[in-house]
């Protein structure tokens, strides 16, 4: 027989969280499917918890946005049992859809950002900040729109602070500043959040990660976050701005409103022609795949068109800027390399007055500014281990990591090991391959690479870190000999690494393949005072956080739990690399033997 609360009867469970259960269910009344939110038993006499439970449905109920859950009924306070029912969604949350696509093109995080932006103009209109805006609250329904959930914490302006006394409520990675730190709450608020969430689905990964979530509240505090062009070069500079202008320590250097927001994200949107971000994002999310390919075409198309324009009225950086996005999509655009070759020209013969070296740096830079990538001989300094030995009958080595960070550039090196001449400045340009490769010395072998996890930032001896995506594909050429590899994880689930690499010589190329080892996950578990922890094979402890070493990047691990005067509890969760799960041990107490 199916479970019945008042007119709706439970179906099936769609997920549960620490305050509630999500069912899909039917209403009787009006016979449509509806997701019916339960809050737990055990929380039912908790006032804060059915406090929150209300101030949910009167938030959303106040509310009427496409992009905002719509709310159908609420139990109310007196009720047995408190739920809420709502529009039931059909897809999976930002969070689980961003990590199989994600990054994604800048056009298209811009028109999600417009979207999303003009949900949080309507609650903000009324009076309410989310105060929770992360991937996991926002959920695609029918795989064509976007909808905003769980206004569970939202604060109205005009009511006292949810926030208590040593108690923060939020997701430490998507908190603002000024929420950790228990000052007011108001609308750039959301957006600091929102620029997190547009964060990661450009990335691929969340601004603010940490081993704890300790250490992410200070990062967010700090504004200790990677830049997001390093790890996307694809998204170009127009996004980068808007995602820093988000993610500002001080409100006061963030957009003043989300409709201010919505301005300037047309406006990025509006250069590739775009008018209507509805329709965009519909198209992306029918077919993630044959959009993005379709859209970088736009992008090179149009933007090679946007730096030509920018080089004829002599702006020089915006010619850049467009020039750099074109070729981080597409870096064999011989037309866009051309006119790359005449503006590092025009530098050298600028700077053609001053000293030789400060010439080959000008023309340097401007080839580093636009993606055009190189790395010198190897350090001379040993490394701190040997190399592995190749086995027989191969011509490649296995890596190995090494103890420590890289060696900087020896202090002698000459300066036309950094900074490489031009070709002749005289004549007409004519794209070979020797002009491709301008700044790459001739090197005798050339080096593939398989980098795992994929989103990362590689330095090779030294030189300056790039995204993995300058070489991944398309490799290097590299010195015979040794060389330090440094790789940055650009995921929460990944140590930072260090390797040594030998390329041997040989004919064809020498392919290396550097694995990150895992991150650990940390472990959070809720129950009786004396509470022992056992994760079967990895880690003991207690009530505190304590770490679980990782042998991949998702397990699910059997974890045993016991208290003096209760009985033992197990349960197989997943962890994740690098992420926190939390777990209430159900212990029950043990029965008192009968008195004789």
């Amino acid at each position: 027989m199916l479970r019945k609360i008042d007119r709706y009867e439970v179906l099936d469970e769609l997920g549960h969280g620490g305050m509630a259960t999500v069912y899909r269910a039917r209403d009787t009344k009006l016979d449509r499917l509806v997701a019916l939110k339960v809050m737990h038993p055990h929380l039912r006499g908790a006032k804060e918890a059915r406090d929150r439970f209300r101030r949910e449905a009167q938030s959303v109920a106040r509310l009427a946005h496409p992009r905002i859950l719509e709310i159908y009924d609420y139990s109310g306070e007196e009720s047995e049992e408190s739920y809420i029912a709502g529009q039931l969604l059909t897809g999976p949350t930002l969070r689980v859809w961003g990590e199989a696509h994600a990054p994604i093109p800048a056009e298209i995080v811009a028109c999600i950002g417009i979207e999303l932006a003009g949900a949080l103009a309507a609650a903000h209109d009324k009076g309410i900040v989310h105060r929770d805006v992360k991937p996991e609250n926002i959920l695609l329904h029918e795989a064509r729109e976007l909808k905003l959930t769980d206004f569970g914490i939202a604060a109205m302006v005009d009511s006292h602070s949810m926030t208590a006394t040593g108690q923060i409520l939020g997701s430490p990675g998507h908190m603002a500043p000024e929420q950790i730190e228990g000052g007011e709450s108001d609308a750039r608020t959301d957006l600091f959040a929102l620029g997190t969430v547009l964060f990661f689905l450009a990335t691929g990964r969340l601004p603010f990660v940490g081993k704890n979530p300790h250490q992410i509240l200070k990062r967010v505090i700090d504004g200790e976050h990677p830049d997001p062009l390093r790890l996307e070069p694809r998204m170009g500079g127009p996004l980068r701005a808007v995602l820093e202008r988000l993610l500002a320590t001080r409100p006061a250097d963030r957009p003043p409103s989300a409709r201010a927001l919505i301005e300037e994200l047309r406006a990025l949107v509006l250069r590739l022609g775009i008018e209507d971000p509805a329709a965009e994002v519909a198209r992306f999310l029918g077919a993630p795949a044959e959009q993005t390919k379709a859209l970088h075409a736009r992008v090179v198309e149009r933007y090679a068109v946007l730096g030509k324009e920018a080089k004829a009225r002599g702006d020089l950086p915006e010619a850049n800027d467009c020039f750099a996005r074109v070729l981080a999509i597409d870096d064999g655009n011989p037309e866009v390399l051309a006119l790359v070759v005449e503006i590092s020209r025009a530098k050298q013969r600028a700077a053609s007055r001053g000293p030789l070296i400060a010439a080959a740096a000008a023309a340097s830079l401007a080839l580093v500014a636009l993606g055009l990538r190189f790395f010198g001989e190897p350090s001379e300094h040993p490394a701190p281990r040997e190399a592995a030995s190749p086995e027989a009958g191969s011509d490649t080595p296995t890596p190995t990591r090494d103890a420590g960070p890289p060696d900087a550039p020896p202090p002698d090196a000459p300066p036309d090991a950094l900074a490489p001449e031009l070709p002749d400045a005289s004549g007409p340009v004519v794209i070979t391959e020797a002009v491709r490769r301008v700044a790459v010395p001739r090197l005798p072998r050339h080096v593939t690479f398989d980098i795992n996890p994929v989103n990362a930032m590689v330095s090779i001896d030294g030189a300056p870190p790039v995204s993995t995506s300058a070489i991944l594909g398309r490799g290097l050429d590299l010195a015979i000999g040794r060389h330090r590899i440094a790789v940055q994880s650009g995921t929460s689930c990944c140590l930072d690494e260090t390797f040594t690499v030998e390329v041997l010589p040989g004919e064809g190329d020498q392919q290396v393949r550097l694995v990150l080892r895992s991150r650990p996950a940390s472990l959070l578990v809720r129950g009786p005072a004396g509470l022992r922890v056992e994760v079967v094979g990895r880690a003991r402890g207690g009530r505190e956080l304590f770490e679980v070493p990782m042998e991949a990047r998702t397990e699910a691990l059997t974890v045993r739990a016991s208290a003096p005067g209760h009985e033992d509890a197990e349960a197989e969760l997943r962890f994740r690399a690098g992420e926190l799960t939390e777990w209430t041990a159900a212990l029950r107490p043990r029965a008192e033997p009968p008195t004789p």
